[in-house]
């Protein structure tokens, strides 16, 4: 009776404790079903079925690595990867190989990460119908909640890994972050606690620090079950209880406790430089306190902050866009710091060399709007943009995946992050956008600056004879705009059609079918296009177009491939018709389209997507694009600045070295293989690149144009008007095979660099042109990859510790001619290089020489049908392979057919595809290595 009683008295008042720190008066989404259990743990299962018949399990842990002592920086990430290395009742790797079973693979379905302050489990995309896999699952959450194996043996193997993660991830902007980070968090504990953690402790700590912190932190009372799927909740919640349940409640634990970050009363200012760092930024900062209360009207403030941003942003892309700038480009944020703290950014990336120009610029257009705030024309678009957002959003509901439901949830538990209904948050936003005028968006915006705890941020190369502006520079520009009384904006927009020419419906001249899918419809219009509609109920209100013609930069003179490079994106930057890019941007505020051109080696063409009602504004654009492209000089310039930046400091680039020498080993040193740097940057022409999308998006009877989802043979008419009356001269072109391959045999390159860490990369690809192409054998390609994946991870990760994962993929491609590829490539330990090289040669050589385990294949077998299931259902998939099916002739093959397929193949099957395609393969090697007189480890 007294919890009732208690209850009732929450609920009359409205706040919800959703979190420690954080409450909320909004309530949850009704449908979630959200409790308690006796030990403290939280549970929220809510039915979704998007993917179906799948379901996602997180497990939300509210610690992480703030919560360490001294002596533990970098165990809370450690005890992470230990959660995958023996639980009680899951031995070993037993998590990994009793999902892999069902088709839920690690590192795809399978992952985790931490945090300063939090640390979360998922496993994805699992099957529902079995219930025993559903039970087994919440055996995996029980055990990570508090009952890890922490062998020693494991905890010992799981040092190297730990330490080549670090390796892999210590980059230049990860060693520039770590000078702001005792800035940005002022010196709190924050700034002492590097999430990976320190290297000689992960090396060298006790076995006991890390069963200290698993013990003291890992408790159920900081701990959440979110299931989200296509299961029944009532009976999930049972299961919860039971399995979850089950778990004791904690005697006298450990208060979880939230850092905060010292105010600072003046600015702040930090210059942080690195020898390998490829751009410079700049960073205006506003440390802030999240609301500790998520009510209606701090939902209404947040969604006025959300467009007043917009707006900002929106102002500094046509200004960079329509001036000559120092800035490459700028914008303000508003993001999260800490649990408790968020900042208000504004970030400017300057030219190189005009980082006071840059600033000054950005911030007096920050400072405008400040003073005079937005215009109602400004307001008008950015809640009509947001507004067909929601719309768009509610219309698919359906449609929103397990993922996205779960990372709500997540939030809610943690921060107290609202969850409405689709249907309530609609109706909430639409509610606001009509009231919200502009002079109260002016006053939210005025309000995300403050007068303390302002941090200026200075990142960029360490470079000989680079000067930066200092401290004072900064803070004087920012006292003479602020002084300065400064010219409202001026609002410009075109308001005329998009397309202006006179149209005239043409006849339709013959039909064809696409063998396979029935439904599917096919047109030759009277210019010769092709036309494709198939029409689909698996999303409410989507179209996917796509449209493609042969030919692509395979059929441009070598002199001009450098210009080729930019063709498209100049046509992208530039606007169509009468609508220069910014302009284009106004016009179409409120529309739900992209539509975007693309030029590839062996096609060009568009991709786009829209809904019913926008329909005829991508079929507009698309139209302008081959009739009235537009090439604004401008536009072009931008492109070379950003390019210039990019490359001013690609000498200390090792990716980008690294990158180039593979590019010229894999096509023989080919004239046709273009590696931009600074000195062939001239090469980009204007004139040429305008010319090449004039010839290749043109002739409109090379083109096939494919419609897929909400749409149908009604639309035709609506697709002819504008396609149709594109000029087609009745010719089809064919892309050139210029046989751009490896050199015969074994091609070598080793690349030493100074290396502020140093690290061996290795990239190994083998490549067979000399085979034939078939659906067994392309499957085939796809299984070798995953099985050796599975090798690798167990044989250079694990065993080894040599590595924090190896990427393997192989592929079997039709065009331009048959050929089988296979690239293997990772970051490890020089010292342990040669050693893990070999590793890689072993297991191709015995991938060949023996069968592989029907458990392993049986594994891989699952997966694919599992994903081909999933994928089946969505619109994109139709596309894929529709277009797939046109460009090569094949007959597109069914699900069940697919399934068939893959369950034919035995091991004896991939042993000699493996023999087929890998023994006879030319080779190319390349190695990149730290100068061992020049490097040092950090």
């Amino acid at each position: 009776m007294k919890i009732n009683l208690f209850l009732t008295y929450f609920m009359i008042l409205g706040l919800t404790q959703a979190s420690a720190q954080f409450k909320t008066t909004i309530p949850l989404r009704k449908e979630v079903i959200h409790g308690t259990l006796n030990n403290g743990m939280q549970y929220f299962i809510l039915h979704n079925e998007w993917p179906k018949e799948r379901a996602d399990f997180y497990f939300v842990q509210n610690v992480g690595a703030i919560l360490e002592d001294d002596n533990q920086n970098g165990l809370a990430h450690f005890l992470e990867h230990m959660a995958f290395n023996g639980t009680e009742n899951f031995k070993g790797k037993g998590i990994i190989n009793m999902l892999a079973k069902h088709g839920v693979t690690f590192g795809r379905d399978i992952n985790a990460y931490t945090a300063h302050d939090e640390t979360v489990y998922n496993l994805s995309n699992v099957p529902v119908k079995n219930p025993v896999l559903l039970d087994s699952c919440l055996y995996v959450l029980h055990d990570w909640s508090g009952f890890l194996s922490l062998k020693d043996a494991e905890i010992d193997a799981e040092r190297g890994v730990i330490h080549e993660e670090w390796r892999t991830r210590r980059n230049a902007d990860l060693r520039i972050g770590s000078q702001l980070e005792p800035v940005l968090y002022n010196n709190s504990k924050y700034a002492k606690r590097d999430v990976l953690g320190d290297m000689n402790i992960i090396d060298n700590f006790k076995y006991k620090q890390l069963r200290d912190y698993y013990k003291k932190w890992y408790l159920p009372n900081h701990q959440a079950v979110i299931i989200v799927g296509d299961i029944d909740p009532v009976k999930m919640e049972q299961q919860v209880k039971t399995i979850m349940g089950a778990i004791p409640k904690p005697l006298n634990p450990a208060e979880r406790v939230y850092e905060s970050i010292p105010d600072n009363d003046y600015l702040v200012y930090k210059l942080a430089v690195d020898k390998e760092a490829q751009k410079t930024s700049i960073a205006l900062n506003f440390k802030k306190n999240k609301p500790a209360v998520q009510d209606f009207e701090q939902f209404d403030t947040t969604i006025a902050e959300q467009l007043a941003l917009q707006m900002m942003n929106n102002r500094f892309r046509e200004y960079t866009i329509n001036n000559e700038t120092a800035l490459l480009s700028a914008g303000i944020s508003y993001s999260g710091l800490t649990r408790l703290t968020s900042l208000f950014t504004l970030t400017v990336n300057p030219k190189n060399g005009k980082l006071s120009e840059a600033f000054q610029q950005a911030y007096t257009e920050y400072e405008r709007a400040i003073q005079n705030g937005f215009t109602k024309e400004e307001l008008d678009r950015v809640k009509e943009n947001m507004r067909s957002g929601y719309e768009n959003q509610l219309k698919n509901k359906d449609k929103i995946s397990n993922e996205n439901w779960a990372s709500q949830l997540q939030n809610y538990f943690l921060e107290a992050s609202p969850v409405m209904s689709s249907e309530d948050e609609y109706e909430r936003v639409k509610t606001v956008l009509a009231e919200l005028d502009v002079i109260q968006v002016n006053k939210v915006f005025r309000a995300l600056p403050t007068e303390k705890n302002q941090i200026l941020t200075v990142s960029g190369p360490e470079k000989e004879n680079t000067k930066y502006p200092s401290e004072s520079d900064y803070t004087t520009i920012i006292k003479n705009v602020n002084q300065e009384k400064l010219e409202p904006y001026k609002e410009t927009i075109n308001n005329v059609e998009l397309v202006n020419d006179k149209l005239t419906l043409k006849p339709i001249v013959k039909k064809f079918e696409i063998k396979g899918i029935k439904e599917a419809r096919g047109y030759v219009l009277e210019n010769g296009a092709k036309v494709v509609i198939y029409p689909t109920s698996l999303a409410k209100d989507q179209i996917l177009f796509s449209a493609f013609s042969a030919g692509g930069t395979s059929l441009i003179p070598e002199q001009d491939l450098p210009s080729a490079q930019i063709a498209t994106v100049l046509a992208k930057n530039s606007g169509v018709g009468d609508f220069k890019v910014t302009d284009l941007q106004k016009q179409l505020a409120g529309k739900t389209l992209k539509v975007s051109p693309y030029l590839s080696e062996l096609y060009e063409g568009f991709n786009g997507t829209t809904v019913r009602k926008d329909l005829e504004t991508l079929l507009q654009l698309t139209y302008l694009y081959f009739k009235h492209p537009r090439f604004e000089n401008q536009a072009y310039k931008r492109i070379i600045d950003y390019y210039n930046n990019a490359l001013d400091n690609v000498n200390e680039n090792n990716n980008k070295i690294f990158g180039d020498t593979i590019a010229l080993l894999e096509s023989n040193h080919s004239k046709r293989t273009f590696l931009l740097n600074k000195e062939n940057l001239g090469e980009l022409k204007f004139d040429t690149a305008s010319q090449i999308f004039k010839e290749r998006i043109s002739n409109a009877s090379d083109f096939t144009f494919v419609f897929v989802g909400s749409t149908g043979e009604n639309d035709l008419e609506l697709i002819n008007k504008y396609l149709g009356n594109i000029a087609g001269n009745h010719t089809q072109e064919h892309y050139s095979d210029h046989k751009t391959r490896p050199a015969k045999g074994t091609s070598k390159e080793k690349v030493i660099r100074e290396m502020s860490v140093p690290k061996t990369s290795i990239y190994v690809h083998l490549q067979n042109n000399k085979v034939n192409f078939s659906e067994k054998k392309q499957v085939m390609a796809y299984m070798l990859s995953q099985l050796l994946n599975k090798n690798y991870l167990e044989k250079i990760r694990e065993d080894e510790g040599g590595s924090y994962g190896v990427q393997t993929e192989s592929t079997l491609s039709k065009n331009p001619s048959p050929v089988f590829s296979l690239r293997v490539s990772f970051d490890c330990n020089p010292e342990k290089a040669d050693k893990l090289l070999a590793i890689v040669y072993e297991q191709l050589d015995i991938i060949v020489k023996k069968d592989v385990p029907e458990k392993d294949l049986s594994d891989i077998k699952e997966d694919l049908i599992k994903s081909n299931q999933q994928n089946s259902k969505s619109n994109s998939y139709w596309m894929n392979s529709i277009v797939d099916q046109l460009k090569t002739g094949d007959k597109f093959v069914s699900t069940t057919n697919y399934e068939k397929l893959i369950k034919s193949i035995s091991a004896a099957d991939i042993k000699k595809y493996a023999g087929e395609v890998l023994l006879k393969a030319d080779k190319v090697e390349v190695i990149m290595q730290p100068d061992g007189d020049r490097s040092a480890s950090k």
